[in-house]
């Protein structure tokens, strides 16, 4: 009887145990998001400019992420991700986004900045880790983020959203992420111009340098070949509104 009586318990502990760690909350490793067994995958992610600060992207095992949607008619991919840098409309149109994968998860920037402090998403295809931005007068940092992408092939994507040049941009917090390409805004209202968003590119040190959100021409793409091309750093590349790049 006595045996039976502490088999009951440890068995009730047990329950008790395994219900906690289902309901917990993934901890942050610092390791890349896992693709199973699968490894057939060719570790190319897709990312498509739509103009203004949207992008869509399709990592290497199929999922699709918006950013900011707002520019461009083509949101037909079932999204399983929409991030939103912040509230402005030319960031945070996810009415356009009618297809969604069941379980698509949107992350606004009141989901990134919880009582001051930037929270790290980990997804099985992706890290999104919430950077500062904003810093003037219509960019509050307290309700504007960045985003610094990780896939699975261990690339990395920033998009810096609306912002001035931020605190983690000089004291090197963004250089010691190491990112692979930097979306930059450089239109020069209420945000980076292009000589800014130059000394920005230093202080970030990305690979690649990438100039979005640059015209204020309110066309549907709010994007321009002559600032992109202005655009002063030796590490850009220039991406138009359509265009496609493979992040490998």
């Amino acid at each position: 009887m006595k045996h039976t009586r502490i088999k009951a318990v440890l068995f009730a502990l047990i329950a008790i145990f395994s219900c906690s760690s289902c309901n917990a909350v993934e901890p942050d490793t610092g390791k890349l998001p896992q693709l199973g067994n699968d490894t057939t995958k060719s570790g190319k992610v897709e990312l498509t400019y739509m103009g203004q600060a949207s992008l869509c992207i399709v990592t290497d095992n199929g999922k699709v992420i918006y950013i900011d949607p707002y520019s461009g008619d083509d949101y037909s991919k079932p999204a399983d991700l929409i991030l939103v840098t912040h509230e402005h409309f030319d960031h945070n149109a996810i009415g356009k986004v009618v297809n969604r994968s069941e379980g698509c998860r949107i992350i606004r920037s009141r989901d990134a900045i919880i009582k001051s402090k930037h929270q790290k998403f980990i997804l099985d295809y992706v890290t999104v880790e919430p950077v500062q931005a904003g810093f003037n007068r219509m960019h509050d940092p307290n309700s504007c983020v960045g985003y610094v992408l990780t896939f699975c092939n261990g690339k990395k994507v920033y998009v810096s959203g609306d912002t001035s040049t931020t605190d983690q941009m000089r004291d090197g917090t963004m250089a010691e992420m190491k990112i692979d390409y930097a979306f930059l805004c450089t239109d020069g209202v209420y945000n980076m111009d292009n000589d800014e968003a130059a000394r920005a590119a230093e202080m970030i040190k990305a690979v690649h340098t990438i100039p979005y959100h640059n015209s204020t021409a309110n066309d549907g793409y709010n994007f321009s070949d002559k600032a992109a091309e202005e655009f002063a750093i030796a590490n850009k590349i220039i991406v138009r509104p359509g265009e496609k790049i493979i992040i490998e």
